[in-house]
């Protein structure tokens, strides 16, 4: 069976929370994602880093500090999985423990695997 590797992309509100999560969010957080991880463990390729604050743009020769403070979103991080369809990656993105997080969403795409 064929399959196609896609990039989920993780993004939330940029006022998503008003403080830090607790020592035990965080370890419920980490559970959550470590079950959804062994679910799909033939379908995830990588679940990669969160992505912190800051960076910079380059675009036509011209670099810029971003992402800036008035984005209504913030990227959060990125996987990897690799599925039969983009209905079956959609339906893996689904069980994601990022939908926990009011206002969050996946964009799924397709990876162009040159």
């Amino acid at each position: 069976m064929s399959t196609t590797k896609f990039l989920y992309l993780y993004r939330s509100p940029a006022n998503a929370r008003s403080k830090p999560p607790s020592p035990e969010e965080i370890q419920a957080m980490f559970a959550a994602w470590t079950v959804w991880k062994n679910k799909f463990n033939q379908e995830i390729i990588d679940v990669g880093d969160g992505l912190k604050g800051g960076g910079a743009v380059y675009k036509g020769g011209v670099v810029t500090d971003g992402p800036f403070i008035e984005a209504k979103e913030i990227m959060g991080g990125y996987s990897i999985v690799q599925a039969a369809s983009l209905a079956r990656a959609v339906e893996i993105a689904k069980e994601c423990p990022m939908n926990d997080i009011p206002g969050a969403s996946i964009e799924i795409r397709e990876l162009a695997g040159y």
